[in-house]
């Protein structure tokens, strides 16, 4: 089937929306992960104010990333969301947890109290970053699709997910999501917290490095479903080679102590991970692993007037969403100042 304009330029715009969502929620998961290593009580509710003012926002980019897949493609969310449906409301639990862990724990002065509600922020943000990583990783493996584009669950499991490639993705998730948190922190915070930190850099972005080159090394030589682009257009190479560049320029601003030069290679680093996937696999949405001719692709889509309206909703609700987003990071961009209203 032909592929017309509407489509592809729903296939950028999910892009675009969850590659947003990566970037800026990316932070705070990072941030909450290194919660549980914070040596205080008030470097910890000094992390916690720094992503207060905006963690929340940051998931309306996933909220609206999943409702214009649900719009534009609902074959394929609803191929995706009953598939995987155990792995979905585990990531759902982890969101909700996260959540209530940010806003009960300062409720109550007890040290126990707080330890434990740090742990679940930490546990779930881990959880979190993990997951995404693992469905990216998935994407690029594929999945047991059968022919009325049902994902079989059945024949992998929970722990079926968790193939190579994707478990290295969901790990690479982790590490660089911790990187863009520490730099994260290191532009709101001072002090001896400010220095643990930055000692904290070297075996984080160790970590990234090495999982990242095992990662590339083994999709290249297995070459999974999701990158036959990679084979038919070389071109689509140079992506994850800027990917490395601007990982390399992370050390190299880290190195120089610019933390916020290192922020922004850190966000580019992500958004050129997920366009790699996107287009390594376009016009695939979901590669099938089992049978190439039941992959759910980017024609399987909702009708041309439906799309239609659903982009000018997109063209009035997205820029709303951006410049609201930017006017929040402005209005909170000093560093956090604890007081009793604080988390």
């Amino acid at each position: 089937m032909e592929l017309s304009t509407l489509q592809i330029i729903w296939f950028l715009l999910l892009g675009i929306l969850f590659s947003a969502y990566a970037v800026l929620d990316g932070f705070d998961l990072g941030a909450g992960t290194l919660q549980i290593f914070h040596k205080t009580d008030e470097d910890r509710r000094v992390a916690l104010n720094a992503i207060g003012p905006v963690w929340d926002g940051n998931e309306v980019w996933l909220l609206t990333a999943g409702g214009a897949l649900f719009a534009a493609f609902p074959h394929i969310y609803a191929g995706v969301f009953s598939g995987l449906y155990t792995a979905l409301i585990l990531l759902l639990g982890a969101l909700i947890f996260r959540a209530i862990s940010i806003e009960v724990r300062s409720k109550v002065e007890a040290p126990t109290w707080r330890k434990i509600w740090d742990g679940v922020f930490a546990a779930c943000s881990f959880l979190i970053a993990l997951l995404l990583g693992v469905a990216l990783g998935n994407l690029v493996v594929g999945l047991p699709i059968d022919a009325r584009g049902n994902i079989d669950a059945g024949t992998l499991g929970l722990l079926g997910l968790l193939r190579p490639i994707p478990l290295l993705s969901g790990l690479l998730a982790v590490a660089l999501l911790t990187l863009h948190g520490a730099l994260y922190l290191l532009l709101k915070t001072d002090g001896a917290m400010h220095t643990r930190i930055i000692a904290w850099l070297p075996k984080i972005f160790l970590a990234v490095s090495l999982i990242f080159m095992a990662l590339t090394a083994m999709i290249f030589f297995t070459r999974p479903a999701g990158t036959e682009n990679m084979h038919a257009l070389p071109w689509l190479k140079l992506l994850p080679f800027a990917a490395a560049g601007t990982l390399f320029f992370t050390n190299f601003f880290i190195r120089r102590f610019r933390f916020g030069s290192a922020f922004i290679c850190t966000s580019a680093t992500i958004v050129l991970l997920i366009a790699t996937v996107g287009f390594g696999m376009f016009p695939a949405l979901v590669p099938a692993c089992n049978d190439a001719a039941n992959t759910l692709k980017i024609s399987h889509s909702a009708s041309a007037k439906t799309l239609t309206v659903m982009l000018v909703i997109a063209g009035i609700g997205v820029p709303i969403v951006a410049t609201y987003t930017v006017m929040i990071y402005r209005v909170f961009r000093k560093k956090p100042e604890l007081d009793s209203h604080s988390y």
